[in-house]
């Protein structure tokens, strides 16, 4: 990453935790890291994986592009728009980094299984309460 771009996320890491109320160690322990590491990411001396970028961006409700926005206003107008990834989603993310490749290829398979189920769930209530209305 170019030493400019590795800076502007730093310091829009750092305006977002300070303008959302954290410590560097409140929000370390939400991303299960280290808060010395955290530091080093806010000083611009290490760059975050793209795993732990989506992860900042969940929990200030915002796109992973925006991290890297040179407008601190274009950052803050985006916090808003998106819904922040709960405290379940958190820790669904965390088990599944886990697990081992062969794990994650199964959960993800069994995760597009209960999806297509619900929906067809989903549509079957929608069908029965069609046929009883129109009766």
């Amino acid at each position: 990453m170019k030493y400019d771009t590795q800076m502007r996320l730093a310091s829009n890491l750092k305006r977002l935790r300070v303008s959302y109320g954290f410590s560097q160690a409140n929000l370390a322990e939400r991303l299960q890291i280290d808060r010395s590491l955290y530091a080093l990411y806010e000083s611009g001396k290490r760059c975050p994986d793209p795993e732990l970028l989506y992860d900042v961006a969940c929990i200030f409700g915002i796109r992973m592009e925006m991290l890297l926005e040179s407008d601190p206003e274009i950052i803050a107008s985006q916090a808003d728009c998106f819904n922040p990834c709960s405290e379940e989603d958190l820790r669904l993310l965390s088990i599944y980094r886990r697990l081992s490749p062969f794990s994650k290829g199964a959960l993800l398979e069994r995760a597009e299984y209960l999806e297509l189920s619900d929906r067809m769930r989903t549509e079957q209530r929608k069908a029965l309460r069609t046929c009883k209305q129109s009766k």
